[in-house]
């Protein structure tokens, strides 16, 4: 095997250990997640909907992660390596900042807002492990051994795409919960004037130029 398609090997086995570790990251902490979007600490009657429908999709999105590091454990073993993980700063970053936004916001009307931009930022970090990684295994390059190398890089896509299509509908899903009325109706109600959507839509962008630059990075 060349030196190149070792190089490229190396490089997908690191993506695929992060990849590991965030999904092993989430099972633990979708569930505090779903939990803290439960809290209705004001009795705020106007954030139930909104609650409500968040809770449900980070529900149904911790019952998937199982089935995810299945998947992901085939591919280490496609690769012909143990699974292992790597750290992950921009997730434990995300997951830290939600934990002091905990400790310090009260207020029921505008904890499911933020909520919701944690939400779409966890699957931003999600989609472009997944992009990143598949980008990596369908590159692997041809050596000596080409033909057995382009078919490992191959295991490891069929392995991540059904996960990688699982995270692209639960960001959907999110996306029409961030644009739907039961969050039009807290962000009339919002003591912080236009802050929320602000920050909302500024998730979503920064969603959008990571899927464009996951697209087009080798």
């Amino acid at each position: 095997m060349s030196t190149t398609a070792t190089t490229a090997r190396d490089a997908l086995t690191a993506q695929l250990e992060r990849l590991y570790a965030i999904e092993r990251e989430l099972q633990s902490a979708l569930e505090t997640l779903s939990t803290d979007v439960s809290i209705d600490t004001l009795d705020e009657i106007r954030a139930l909907e909104c609650r409500e429908q968040l809770q449900y999709v980070i529900d149904q999105h911790r019952e998937e992660t199982e089935t995810h590091i299945d998947r992901i454990e085939r591919a280490f073993d496609a690769l012909g390596t143990e699974p292992d993980t790597r750290p992950v700063p921009e997730l434990e970053g995300l997951l830290a900042d939600k934990e002091a936004f905990n400790n310090v916001v009260l207020n029921d009307g505008l904890r499911p807002l933020f909520y919701i931009q944690t939400t779409l930022q966890l699957e931003a970090i999600e989609c472009t492990a997944y992009e990143t990684t598949m980008a990596l295994a369908g590159a692997l390059e041809d050596g000596e051994e080409g033909a057995e190398t382009a078919d490992v890089g191959d295991a490891v896509v069929d392995a991540l795409e059904h996960n990688y299509d699982d995270e692209r509908r639960m960001r959907t899903d999110v996306e029409e919960l961030a644009d739907g009325e039961a969050v039009e109706t807290l962000l009339a109600a919002s003591p912080i004037a236009d802050a929320p959507r602000e920050s909302l839509d500024r998730s979503r962008r920064e969603r959008s130029h990571g899927d464009r630059r996951g697209a087009t990075d080798p």
